[in-house]
């Protein structure tokens, strides 16, 4: 009993010290900060996108009329609702993305998440859970995390949304970055599946970067199986192929 009453002071005062040795700083130019992940400079100077598709989040030159979607959602409709993307996958965005997935810099991955909620908290209550996007098996335990898994946790705590891991990956496919559109397509085909009930009508798909939507139409297809009413997307970036 004394042992665990004794353990939240044992955090609170690790914390502290350890902001008192290392005080926090942006994560882009390490500047100190208070109670953010990015200072003000850097805050305004990112990449942030004006204007977009409400459909699919593609940046566009000129806000679109409320209701109206772009010309490719037109032609070739997604099977989500609404794509929330703050930002063009520009530096230093996409360095800081590369170094989270591929550098192992985990502390990133709530700085990041963090760039989403002006865009989320606004309309958090319309969505029931979160889904990150799965990495196939041999990728998870390669890398040993998943990127969007982490972006997740972060929005899970300030937002209050469960995160509901009900989609798998079913086979490796290869990474989408090398990939032109269509062969994007195809690659996506047949690559997720459902591991159990999503049991709940309204999901918010959690992603890093968005580049085609291919990876989040699968996803969205796969959940719409699953009865899920409404679904949308969130990506940190999206980025021009």
């Amino acid at each position: 009993m004394l042992e665990f009453m004794f353990m939240p002071c044992t955090k609170w005062i690790t914390a502290n010290l350890a902001n008192i040795v290392l005080p926090p700083q942006c994560v882009f130019c390490g500047q100190p900060v208070n109670d953010q992940f990015v200072c003000d400079d850097c805050h305004h100077d990112l990449p942030w996108i004006a204007n977009s598709c409400e459909r699919c989040g593609t940046p566009t030159d000129t806000r679109l009329p409320a209701g109206t979607c772009c010309g490719k959602c037109q032609v070739r409709p997604p099977p989500f609702d609404t794509t929330l993307s703050p930002l063009h996958y520009d530096f230093p965005i996409d360095t800081a993305i590369k170094a989270l997935k591929f550098g192992r810099k985990l502390f990133l991955a709530p700085a990041l998440a963090s760039l989403a909620l002006e865009k989320l908290l606004p309309v958090a209550d319309s969505f029931d859970a979160l889904v990150p996007v799965p990495l196939y098996q041999w990728r998870h335990a390669t890398r040993g995390f998943n990127q969007a898994q982490e972006l997740a946790k972060f929005l899970k705590r300030a937002c209050d949304l469960p995160v509901r891991n009900c989609v798998i990956r079913t086979r490796r496919t290869a990474p989408q970055s090398g990939l032109n559109a269509v062969a994007r397509r195809r690659n996506m085909t047949h690559a997720f599946e459902l591991a159990e009930s999503p049991d709940c009508r309204r999901i918010l798909i959690v992603d890093d970067v968005m580049t085609t939507g291919e990876t989040c139409r699968a996803m969205a297809s796969v959940l719409r199986q699953g009865n899920v009413k409404h679904v949308s997307v969130l990506a940190i970036a999206h980025a021009a192929l």
